[in-house]
């Protein structure tokens, strides 16, 4: 039998292989589109080390406080975490005589104060009744000075009345995830009136919310969820202002606190609050944009101290706790670690500025558009660029330019499109122009070289000269 040598393998085109490596950058960016929205795949250490940081940073607030729970506080007051309710009843009364316009709480009181005293005191004043002693002078004295002794001690009771005197108290909430532990769940419209968004479609969903027990929570002005979207590194980088359970969608503590301060905005803010599928990206503040004030403070300050009258009255105070191992630490792009209170303050700062930056929906699609038409304009430019330079000078110019285009869009629209796929699609397509440009510089040589060897006297002969005659 003949054998004939195999065949060489043959590449596909050269414009083949650009069209399949801005293929590539595309399907980069849908992932980056259908994933969330960027910063995703590939995106997160650029947007944290350089984006979040290269945007204008949110000025200090004149109207945020942090009211914070450190250890200075603590140390004070001689009691450890979570606090006595008759020490939160301290505490809401002595804000309240500042006359504040909120006060956004991170905290949940779920389960009610101890009850073993209460409890015996009752029973000893239905003893008294049903013996008849509450008839007799030394009887009913001893009875109004029990009630006295147990309307002390009964924290939640005065809890309750200290947040019914206050100026817009808005107590936190928890909503329910599955690796959350088993907490007393709400009824419907326990949080007030429930928001009207799609609840379906929200970054956020929970199994059920679970707040402050019923006394505090009616006599509070509201409540708003705790949560945040938490990325797969650990950083928070969205901000929920809204919780999906079942049909119904729950505000978190900012949006709750916006709606109070500014009912007249309520659509306007419910229709900020569902960008992003109620998850908008957060931009950043300036280091120690808020003021802060001690709970140690606010509690042994004389009543009338004008120092602390101008730090919160007519401010909006974010009360939590900061002392050491006891605040849930947040860690925020570009490994930024706060108190979790703080991040409810800017993102209410966000959301009344309308500073919240979009990502999702149609500035993904916009991405992955943006990106088709950077790699389609230089396949164009690589078919008609005569040298290799050319083509690195069109590369670097279309990417400076894609750069340019998203930085402005972050910084006035508030667009975070994908960066990384159209540069990727760029490098690829480089590649291939490269690749291309070597073999068929390879080719030439090869074919000269051949030639060479075929003619070598005709191929290094000069032509003969025209014209001449030769002279005997």
């Amino acid at each position: 039998m003949d054998s004939h040598p195999a065949a060489p393998l043959r590449l596909p085109s050269p414009a083949v292989q650009r069209a399949l490596a801005a293929c590539v950058g595309i399907a980069l960016a849908a992932v980056t589109a259908a994933t969330g929205g960027a910063p995703g795949f590939l995106e997160r250490s650029l947007y944290d080390q350089t984006v979040s940081r290269l945007l204008p940073a949110i000025p200090p607030s004149a109207d945020l406080v942090l009211v914070e729970v450190d250890d200075r506080a603590l140390a004070t007051l001689g009691e450890r975490w979570p606090l006595s309710r008759a020490t939160w009843a301290r505490v809401f009364q002595a804000l309240a005589a500042h006359r504040p316009a909120a006060v956004a709480v991170d905290v949940v009181f779920d389960q009610p104060g101890a009850r073993d005293a209460l409890e015996l005191g009752e029973e000893v004043l239905d003893a008294l009744q049903r013996l008849g002693l509450l008839e007799q002078p030394a009887g009913a004295e001893l009875a109004a000075d029990l009630e006295t002794r147990l309307r002390a001690r009964d924290g939640d009771a005065r809890l309750a009345e200290a947040l019914s005197e206050g100026h817009g108290v808005i107590l936190g909430a928890a909503a329910l995830t599955e690796d959350m532990p088993v907490m007393q769940p709400l009824e419907d419209g326990a949080l007030h009136s429930p928001l009207a968004l799609p609840a379906r479609e929200l970054k956020l969903q929970a199994r059920a919310v679970a707040g402050s027990i019923a006394p505090l929570r009616l006599a509070a002005r509201g409540s708003g969820t705790l949560n945040m979207l938490v990325d797969g590194d650990g950083v928070i980088r969205r901000y929920p202002y809204a919780v999906g359970v079942g049909d119904q969608s729950w505000p978190s503590l900012a949006l709750a606190t916006a709606l109070h301060l500014m009912p007249e905005r309520a659509e306007s803010l419910r229709a900020l609050a569902a960008v992003d599928h109620g998850a908008p990206l957060m931009r950043l503040p300036a280091p120690d944009w808020l003021p802060r004030v001690s709970l140690a403070d606010v509690l042994h300050a004389a009543p009338r101290s004008a120092g602390l009258e101008l730090a919160l009255r007519g401010k909006t105070l974010f009360v939590g706790v900061t002392a050491t191992g006891l605040h849930g630490q947040s860690t925020l792009p570009g490994q930024v670690a706060v108190p979790g209170v703080e991040i409810h303050a800017f993102a209410l700062d966000n959301l009344r500025a309308g500073r919240v930056m979009r990502s999702m929906g149609i500035v993904a699609l916009m991405g992955v558009l943006e990106t088709t038409a950077v790699l389609a304009a230089f396949a164009l430019l690589c078919r008609r660029a005569r040298t290799l330079g050319a083509v690195l000078r069109w590369a670097a110019a279309l990417g400076a330019a894609h750069a340019a285009l998203g930085a402005g869009l972050a910084a006035e629209a508030g667009w975070v499109i994908p960066l990384v796929p159209a540069w990727v699609g760029l490098a690829l397509m480089l590649l291939v122009d490269m690749a291309s440009r070597a073999e068929d510089l390879r080719r030439q040589r090869g074919a000269l070289r051949r030639l060479f060897i075929r003619y070598p006297q005709s191929a290094v002969e000069p032509p003969p000269r025209t014209g001449a005659m030769r002279q005997d």
